[in-house]
């Protein structure tokens, strides 16, 4: 190891909540001594801010909150310590909606942890996944469409296991969240064309050039803002989280229900409108009083 590098020591058989950890080593990267996660007389962890005071210097013992750190002694234990885990994947951006598919994301990626596979292979998977969704429900035939939209659905169930299955590796990585981020923008933007597209097909004659130019306006707006206002910062106001958990995929459960009910253009209309009230609501969020921001 490189002896100026800072080290973590982790006990085998315990498990620490993924804040309680951070706190900790927030706290223990202020120091210039050694630390020492304790719960009680049990030391949980031992953070250096240089590996080269692991030889010497008395450390600072830093107390966590009784609870947020399973010792695993018993195969009951293990149990109950994985069970934390599957509570610890659903996101607080996650949508109103989609928070349902989360038991079905988490089942398949109990599975997919198993494999050799990475996030960002499930990333690729899940585009491709978008993008075949997105061509299918462009076309006029109504299996097709309904096809498409089905697998659209079923790139909300992939979009939830990059994530989930990058956490329980450890695979995380800044690189990674964009190239989902990314993906995700790529198949939105890909519905957004598909949509326009198979109303046009399907009912020649149809005004589809206005709200389809208004749609694609008002998503590249919102996608724009969206970035610069809420995914750019690490702190969230409630207004900002409200609208980040509504510009997330739980559109593509109301693209479902039409395709299903053959109105999909209801949804190029309203959408069309949606979309430039979202970013509007985006810029008064950040408006609002500092005060208020900061709640």
């Amino acid at each position: 190891l490189d002896p100026e590098a800072p080290l973590l020591e982790l006990p085998c058989g315990s498990l620490p909540e993924a804040v309680t950890l951070a706190g900790f080593l927030k706290t223990a990267g202020t120091l210039e001594v050694p630390a020492l996660a304790v719960d009680g007389e049990c030391t949980l962890a031992a953070y250096y801010p240089r590996a080269a005071l692991r030889a010497g210097s008395a450390p600072r013992r830093i107390s966590v909150r009784p609870g947020t750190w399973a010792r695993i002694r018993k195969p009951e234990d293990a149990s109950r310590a994985q069970e934390r885990l599957w509570d610890s994947l659903p996101r607080e951006s996650d949508g109103y909606i989609a928070r349902f598919d989360r038991g079905l994301s988490i089942a398949l990626s109990k599975r997919l942890i198993a494999l050799p596979i990475t996030p960002n292979q499930l990333t690729t998977l899940g585009l491709a996944v978008g993008l075949l969704g997105a061509a299918l429900l462009a076309q006029p035939s109504y299996p097709l469409c309904v096809l498409g939209a089905f697998l659209l659905w079923s790139c909300c169930i992939l979009d939830g296991c990059d994530g989930e299955v990058a956490r329980l590796k450890l695979l995380d990585s800044p690189a990674g969240a964009r190239f989902d981020a990314l993906a995700d923008n790529a198949v939105h933007l890909a519905v957004f064309l598909a949509i326009p597209a198979h109303v046009l097909a399907a009912h020649p004659g149809a005004q589809v050039l206005p709200p389809a130019l208004a749609l694609l306006s008002g998503f590249l707006l919102s996608a724009f803002w969206t970035w610069r206002l809420i995914l750019r910062r690490p702190g969230r106001n409630p207004l900002h989280r409200v609208l980040e958990r509504v510009a997330s995929r739980d559109f593509l459960y109301l693209v479902l229900l039409l395709a299903l009910a053959r109105r999909l253009d209801w949804f190029l209309w309203a959408a069309a409108a949606g979309s430039h009230l979202f970013w509007a609501a985006l810029l008064a969020a950040e408006l609002l009083p500092s005060g208020k921001r900061q709640a």
